[in-house]
This record gives structure tokens, C-alpha cells and sequence, in this order.
């Protein structure tokens, strides 16, 4: 009996190990069976590009020129003479106040001029004819002196009267009021037969229209950088031809066909907010800029510098910011938070984050997560 069990057993665990080994092995087909293939995703890679870099601010419509009509003398309103909204040209009546007082004020102060024109005639025969006596000693030293005081005292009162006559037919002039400048002007204040006068508020405004200002401000670190790329003296002695193009983007989004030039950097940065002021001016030929309104600056940099660039298709957000996912060198995905600037076509200059020469994902995106490896293809179709 202990034979025949010597004999089986053997046999046994021999049937049992190749049981198990083919079990093995069969568990191995199906894991290789059931592991999912690598995601073929399509990258590109990092490379840097010639730019025109774009410094990029927020703006505001300004006038060149701008006034309040202000009445300079006290009376009624007698005309206006220009509809609300209405373009002015420069010396145009807009508005008259009644005259009739200033002219009667006027011809009382050329009365008074003539009377003492007449006084002092008489005080020079009579400063004449005491010159002669003085010589002849028929009379006194202090008779001739009282009457060189009359002439002179004559002629001080003329001077006063010559100039009240001035100032009447100066205020007679201001009862018209003149367009200072061809423009544009706003809605008027009051109506024919009210009274106005220097205390009263502006009759109305007056703009000049084209051309116009744009005014913005830059940080101290895009002046500095303003600085190097146009040289110090571009922007202390700016000309139209040496000032670099200024776009402007509207407030629906439309891109302003006319290009301005820069006329204006300030002297000083502004300590509370650190920026300086600037102004670009355009021609605004068709008036379509409006004092007020607010508009997005754009400036090229005359000359292109070389700039790390990424397909937009690339980047994605979440909270922390864009990030892009890199294929390294072992073929796993990497997620990497990237600073990016401006849009040139497709593509996006990259400040930080990224290196050239690496390769970023740019469709199959959903496929993949961070860790895993994946098959590439180039953008151009070539399999990595």
C-alpha cells in the first residue's frame, strides 16, 4: 500500500504544477488581452518666432480743445444763434446778448472822452499863456504852478475816460459770443430772454472734434521697457514720424481703421497709482471718437524680437491658471502652468513655463490626464 501511494504522488503534484502553470499563463494572455492601448494624441513642439511685440492699455477719448462759452457781461439772452449738436466754425456768432445797454454805455463813454478832450485844450491855451507871463514876471511862480497842475490833471482825466470808453465798447463786443474754434457744440443752457451773466453757469461747450486725443497710462515697467525699445530721445522729442503706430480697438470690438502716432509723455510717474501718462493723437476724419468714450490702446514695437511662442489649441484652465500638457522624453504626460502674452495668428508668446524644443499636445486632449504614456504624432502627420 505505502508503494502504490509512493508511485501516485508524484504524478500528482506533477499534474498539479502543470495545471497551475497553464492557468498562469493564461491569466497572462488575457491581462495582455485586456491592456488598453497607448492614446495617440497629436503635439507640437516649442519653438521661437520673430514678433512684433504689442504693448496693449486702456484708454480715454480726449478733445484738443475744449471750452465753456461763458457769459463776460450781465444781461438777456437775445439770440442763440446755432442749433444744439450743431459743427461750428471758429469766429461763428452762437449766441448775442441784448446790446442796446452796452451801446448807450459805449456812446456816454465817447461823450465823456470828447468833453475832456475840451478840458484839456482849454488847460494847454491856458498853460501856454501863464508860460509867457511867467517870463515877463507878471505873475507868480505859484499862479503858473496851479495851472501846469490844471493841464496836467486834464490830461490824467482824459486818459480815465479814454479808458472807460474802452472797456464799454470791449463789453459791447461781449455781447457776441464767437466760436474760439471749429468744433462741435453741445446743448445749450438757456433760452432766448433769460438772464446770464460771469456768475451764471456756461451758456454751452464747445469741442474740437478732429483731430483728438487718446489719453492712457503705462506702468513704470512698460516705460522702462518703452525706453529700450525705442531709445529715450524717440520719446522725449516725438514726431509723427518717429513715434511708433498706435491702434485703437473700439468699444463694440471694431478695430479703428486710422492709426495715431504718440505727442505727449508725461514728466513724472504717478507715485499713488505708478504709471505715467501718455497721449496719442488721431486725425479722426470721419468724427467717429467721442470725448469720453473708453477704447483699448494697442502699440507695435518698430523692430521684431524673438519670442517663445505655443499653439493656442494647447492651453487649458482650471483654477490655479493655463497650463499646456507636455509629452517628455519617456512618452508620459506632464501637466505645466504657463504665463502666456499676446496672440500672434494661432499661437501665443509664452513669458514662462515652457522651453523650446519640448512638445505639447494639441489634439486628443481629452484622452489623456498626467502620468500616463501616450503615442504621438507630429502636427505635420509624422508618427513619434
Amino acid at each position: 500500500m505505502a508503494s502504490l501511494v509512493t508511485r501516485i504522488l508524484p504524478g500528482v503534484v506533477l499534474s498539479t504544477l502543470l495545471a497551475v502553470a497553464a492557468c498562469d499563463d493564461s491569466d497572462d494572455a488575457d491581462q495582455k488581452a485586456q491592456a488598453p492601448e497607448a492614446p495617440v494624441v497629436t503635439i507640437a513642439g516649442i519653438k521661437t518666432e520673430d514678433v512684433i511685440t504689442t504693448s496693449k492699455f486702456i484708454g480715454t477719448v480726449t478733445s484738443i480743445d475744449d471750452v465753456d462759452m461763458q457769459a463776460r457781461v450781465e444781461g438777456f439772452l437775445e439770440e442763440v444763434l446755432v442749433a444744439d449738436g450743431a459743427e461750428v466754425k471758429q469766429g461763428d456768432v452762437l449766441f448775442r446778448i441784448e446790446r442796446d445797454r452796452f451801446v448807450a454805455a459805449q456812446a456816454q463813454a465817447k461823450a465823456n472822452v470828447a468833453q475832456e478832450q475840451a478840458n484839456l485844450a482849454l488847460a494847454d491855451i491856458e498853460l501856454e499863456r501863464d508860460t509867457k507871463l511867467l517870463a515877463s514876471d507878471t505873475i507868480s511862480q505859484s499862479k503858473f504852478d496851479a495851472t501846469k497842475a490844471n493841464r496836467d490833471a486834464a490830461a490824467a482825466t482824459l486818459e480815465a475816460r479814454k479808458a472807460e470808453l474802452d472797456q464799454a465798447t470791449l463789453d459791447l463786443t461781449y455781447t457776441e459770443m464767437h466760436a474760439p474754434f471749429s468744433g462741435r457744440i453741445g446743448k445749450t443752457a438757456y433760452s432766448v430772454g433769460d438772464l446770464v451773466s460771469p456768475s451764471s453757469q456756461p451758456l454751452a461747450n464747445v469741442i474740437k472734434i478732429a483731430p483728438i486725443y487718446v489719453e492712457f497710462s503705462v506702468s513704470e515697467r512698460d516705460l522702462i521697457e518703452a525706453i529700450k525699445r525705442f531709445g529715450e530721445k524717440a520719446l522725449q522729442q516725438l514726431t509723427r514720424e518717429n513715434s511708433p503706430p498706435v491702434r485703437i480697438i473700439l468699444p463694440n470690438g471694431d478695430s479703428y481703421d486710422e492709426t495715431g502716432w504718440l505727442v505727449f509723455v508725461d514728466n513724472r510717474v504717478d507715485q499713488s497709482t505708478g504709471t505715467i501718462s501718455m497721449r496719442a493723437e488721431f486725425e479722426n476724419t470721419a468724427e467717429l471718437l467721442i470725448p469720453g468714450t473708453f477704447v483699448n490702446v494697442e502699440i507695435d514695437s518698430k523692430e521684431s524680437q524673438k519670442e517663445l511662442v505655443v499653439p493656442q489649441a494647447a492651453i487649458q484652465r482650471d483654477q490655479r491658471g493655463d497650463f499646456v500638457l507636455v509629452v517628455n522624453a519617456e512618452g508620459l504626460v506632464e501637466q505645466r502652468y504657463v504665463s502666456t502674452a499676446q496672440q500672434i495668428g494661432a499661437n501665443l508668446v509664452v513669458e514662462s513655463g515652457l522651453q523650446e524644443g519640448e512638445s505639447v499636445i494639441v489634439e486628443g486632449l481629452q484622452r489623456v490626464r498626467p502620468g500616463v504614456p501616450v503615442k504621438t504624432t507630429e502636427a505635420t502627420g509624422e508618427e513619434g
